[in-house]
């Protein structure tokens, strides 16, 4: 769909990203790059920055919940940029996660999901996320498509109640009517128990609802609750 004087050029394989996470990390950041350079809206960036010695663009749009700021930079120099921070993480107990521990925190905030709550099935109003399209608009790409499909399922959050975990594509009933299904689930280590993020149908998709969740064969117990989880 480009259009107009535009040239897109796909630069993946040239750059590297390391993402610092957490209510300290903006401290961790300070002792790295100059202070007014760093990010203080979400979603901005500042390109050129001078981290450590390291050129990089410093973005704070982080998928976590939490404060954080994502630098990229050269492939080669994402080592030393990784050793660098480790160093002035460590009196703030920085330690290394991976995509697990990003889950969890983007589940216990619960933000959507491209793959689970986000597809190309899904729509962005089925995915509560009518801030993002503006229906009066005159013409956009997918504007009819959401027209005709309408809402008849909405994203809503999940408590488990019962024992077990809710994982994704787990069948959502009320009675012995399947309602929905399990986008995303887990156990949220913050929350201190088992939470998970559904499409279900809009008409029983109150808060307070009660319903059963399909985990291989066993129907445990939840309850639909509002969104978000958590508040930074």
């Amino acid at each position: 769909n480009i259009f107009g004087d535009v040239c897109v050029e796909d630069i993946s394989d040239s750059m590297a990203q390391v993402a610092l996470q957490g209510p300290n990390s903006k401290q961790i950041l300070a002792k790295l790059l100059d202070e007014q350079l760093i990010p203080e809206k979400y979603y901005s960036f500042t390109d050129g920055c001078d981290v450590a010695g390291i050129k990089c663009l410093v973005s704070q749009t982080g998928y976590t919940g939490e404060l954080g700021f994502e630098l990229y930079c050269k492939p080669e120099d994402a080592r030393v940029l990784w050793n660098k921070l480790t160093e002035a993480g460590e009196e703030f107990g920085l330690i290394p996660c991976g995509l697990g521990a990003r889950d969890t925190l983007r589940l216990e905030a619960t933000m959507p999901l491209y793959g689970h709550e986000m597809s190309d099935i899904i729509t962005p109003l089925e995915a509560n996320l009518n801030f993002a399209v503006k229906l009066k608009k005159e013409k956009f790409i997918g504007k009819a498509a959401i027209e005709e499909k309408g809402v008849k399922r909405i994203r809503v959050g999940i408590k488990v109640t019962g024992r077990g975990i809710a994982r994704e594509h787990c069948d959502i009933y009320i009675g012995e009517e399947k309602v929905g299904e399990v986008t995303s689930g887990t156990h949220c280590p913050f929350l201190g128990g088992a939470y998970a993020m559904g499409l279900i149908c809009k008409d029983h998709s109150e808060v307070g609802t009660q319903i059963l969740i399909d985990v291989r064969g066993r129907k445990i117990e939840a309850e639909i609750i509002s969104l978000p989880f958590i508040k930074k």
